[in-house]
């Protein structure tokens, strides 16, 4: 799909299972917003299908396949009526009797614990129990396919902590398929079993939550998850489950984690290294067995709200640690180091990139 020139949503294929969370995280126009589109059958792709519960969405089939979907946004967008109503009124457009959809409808504000509000004015709830009573809303339909777009983001940070475990729960429940657009890295660490990265309208990593992190598909993954230190290396060396690389600018050896697709003796790769794990110690201290070890001299340092940000040169080759204090005496420009690197911390990149 497009948008004037530009690519708005290339997607070969995506399938979420029931009972299975998809979170999907990407900057602002990355496409995940139409990809939850397409998903509901409120747009339609210029190429491709939608299957929901394995019937496929076609023109015929849309309005009876949207019934099977439940979407809950970032504004609840709650009806000028009580809270009960407002639940209700998801099954109550599916047809059910009122006393049915009331039922139903209590039970899952019980569930999202707002069941005592439930002859409250909708209007007058607070953002957190106007957004637990949208969730309610959205389970009582039992929907085949849930579709959460960005439902904490206007939240405070204390009630968004309170609810996406509670939703976690909910989710496990219920059993459904559904899937996650967010922001917040850590929201879907906690909820997604699987963690999709959507840049310039395509899927470009896509598995295991902790591998997008740990195990970045491209250099443009690793530069979205904030990956401070990308540093170009040349392949010297595959020996089992490690990879020995030479920097670009110095002389710095480093032994790396090996990639899914294992580099080529020559390669140039990308080495991408979270500056959480450099450690950096005075100059003398010894290493811990096995791990890098780079001598060099502190270039900079940032004071952070955990303690400081060092930018160490080591030779030519410059490495971002974060330092957390207390616990550790402060560094100082100038003063000589030691950068220490664990063999499973850094992870070379294909120059360039590969996609998923």
């Amino acid at each position: 799909m497009r948008h004037g020139a530009r690519v708005a949503l290339a997607v070969p294929g995506l399938a979420v299972a029931a009972g299975e969370v998809l979170a999907l995280v990407g900057p602002n126009g990355a496409g995940k917003s139409t990809l939850l589109a397409v998903s509901a059958l409120l747009r339609r792709p210029e190429r491709g299908e939608v299957w929901i519960g394995g019937e496929l969405g076609t023109r015929r089939a849309a309005l009876r396949l949207r019934r099977r979907v439940a979407v809950v946004f970032q504004d609840p967008l709650l009806f000028d009526r009580s809270v009960l109503a407002n639940a209700a009124a998801g099954p109550r457009f599916r047809g059910a009797d009122r006393r049915a959809a009331e039922a139903t409808a209590a039970t899952w504000l019980d569930r999202f614990g707002v069941g005592h509000l439930a002859a409250r004015p909708a209007r007058a709830l607070s953002g957190g129990e106007a957004q637990r009573v949208n969730l309610a809303r959205a389970f009582a339909v039992a929907p085949d396919l849930l579709l959460l777009d960005e439902p904490f983001a206007a939240l405070d940070p204390p009630t968004r902590a309170a609810l996406v475990p509670e939703l976690a729960t909910r989710l496990r429940e219920a059993g459904t398929a559904a899937v996650l657009v967010t922001h917040d890295l850590a929201e879907a660490l906690a909820l997604g079993h699987r963690l999709g990265v959507m840049l310039d309208g395509r899927v470009a990593q896509l598995g295991a939550p902790a591998d997008a992190v740990t195990r970045p598909a491209s250099v443009a993954v690793a530069a979205f998850f904030g990956v401070a230190n990308l540093l170009p290396a040349r392949v010297t060396g595959v020996f089992g489950d490690r990879v020995d690389v030479v920097l670009a600018g110095g002389e710095a050896r480093v032994v790396a984690a090996v990639p899914d697709i294992p580099p080529r003796v020559g390669e140039a790769v990308v080495l991408a290294l979270p500056a959480r794990h450099v450690e950096v110690w005075p100059a003398g201290d010894p290493a811990p067995v096995g791990w890098n070890a780079l001598a060099g001299v502190v270039a900079a340092v940032a004071v952070t709200p955990t303690g400081q940000e060092a930018t160490v040169d080591c030779g030519g080759v410059r490495l971002v640690a974060a330092v957390p204090l207390p616990g550790r005496s402060p560094l100082a420009v100038g003063q000589a180091v030691v950068a220490g690197i664990a063999p499973d911390a850094a992870y070379p990149i294909a120059d360039g990139g590969r996609s998923f």
